[in-house]
């Protein structure tokens, strides 16, 4: 172990004689440095997912079974039900360190500059590129429907009461004679459904009376109202509030669900089951009897594949190349999609620099003291060498 760290330290001072690099990636374990060097990371992508789910639920209207005798509305709907559906999908890529893409550099007279990251950005160049911070914040937890709480609270404009008068008869004497007088009673009670349904019907009507009166121009005034439009509107939402007794009407609960998904280089393709969806409850984080599996699908494009190969071949190259200059990466191609029930909600392709090739830059090339390379800090890869 000795002569290998003094075989390094001997090999350390040649580069820093003759300005040529040597750059070692923090994941070869067969090799000790003398001394802290220069450490510089390249980047890779995350993609966040972010899936908008819908939850509906209908009510039937209390008054349905009064809908045609009244209204004449055919075949009220009479059942209950909830449904959920994926609204939509947005795909967001993230640049965020790889912390297996790290490197180290036996050279601390070269001149590099590094974003707030510590992402590499230029070799003997200024290079003022500080990433933006993606703050996502998290929060998958689903709002549920308050069944607690009543659906329907206006059942008319007039009282909940009725009179009934009962009549009773009662004998008295006049003069000796006998006399049968009525005498009226009135109770009050409440009034039953129908009543309240024909009401509610009757009000329906004298609401779209007036709105026809509105539109036809029949004012009581010579002059039309100032707010002429706005009134129509009201008259209009008015009337689908009432309607609902009859119709039934449906109340919606919005939900967001999050993802993180990071592509892995050894991963060709597959599946993740993300979250699960129930008609019911909208989204759950584990399954159930009443849930079907929403799918994350990922595949590696290999844009690559063959540039791998050829570098893979070049084994007597890799031997002869004792010392690497800086790596870098010629990025890949990837496609995900979210999957539900068979259908494709939606697909993406990105650029994915873990996809894509590893590869370094000879040492040789940097004992030209004007050489100047810029680095893409999303991606990792080469955007521009000179000589200047």
């Amino acid at each position: 172990m000795k002569k290998v760290i003094i075989l390094l330290g001997v090999l350390g001072m040649g580069l820093l004689a003759s300005s040529q690099i040597n750059v070692i990636p923090i994941t070869d374990t067969s090799l000790q440095i003398k001394k802290n060097s220069l450490v510089y990371f390249l980047p890779q992508s995350l993609i966040h997912l972010k899936l908008d789910v819908k939850t509906t639920k209908f009510i039937p209207g209390p008054f349905y079974n009064f809908a045609e005798k009244y209204l004449s509305i055919d075949d009220a709907p009479k059942k209950a039900y909830t449904y959920s559906d994926i609204l939509g999908v947005e795909f967001m890529q993230v640049s965020s360190v790889d912390p297996l893409a790290g490197f180290i550099i036996l050279d601390n007279k070269a001149s590099l500059s590094f974003d707030n990251r510590g992402v590499i950005t230029a070799y003997n160049d200024n290079i003022d590129n500080q990433s933006e911070l993606n703050k996502i914040q998290y929060q998958n937890l689903p709002e549920y429907f308050n069944l607690d709480s009543p659906h329907y609270t206006d059942y008319g404009v007039k009282r909940n009461f009725t009179g009934i008068t009962d009549t009773t008869y009662k004998v008295i004497q006049l003069d000796s004679v006998f006399q049968k007088i009525p005498v009226y009673n009135t109770v009050i009670t409440s009034k039953d459904f129908e009543q309240k349904a024909e009401e509610a019907a009757n009000y329906i009507i004298k609401i779209r009376k007036r709105r026809f009166k509105l539109q036809t121009v029949q004012f009581d005034d010579e002059r039309p109202p100032k707010d002429l439009v706005r009134l129509i509107k009201q008259l209009d939402k008015l009337e689908r509030q009432y309607l609902e007794l009859f119709i039934g009407k449906e109340i919606s609960v919005n939900n967001s669900f999050y993802y993180t998904f990071k592509p892995e280089k050894n991963h060709k393709s597959g599946k993740i089951e993300i979250f699960h969806l129930s008609e019911e409850r909208g989204i759950c984080q584990t399954a159930a009897e009443d849930t079907e599996p929403v799918y994350l699908k990922y595949k590696n494009c290999q844009k690559t594949k063959e540039l791998d190969n050829f570098y893979k071949r070049q084994t007597k190259l890799k031997e002869k190349e004792k010392t690497k200059g800086l790596y870098y990466r010629i990025p890949g191609h990837g496609s995900i999609c979210v999957e539900f029930d068979n259908h494709t909600y939606a697909k993406q392709t990105f650029i994915i620099p873990q996809y894509g090739s590893l590869t370094n830059l000879p040492s040789k090339m940097f004992k030209n003291k004007q050489l100047k390379i810029i680095f893409d800090a999303e991606n990792g890869s080469i955007k521009r060498i000179s000589n200047e």
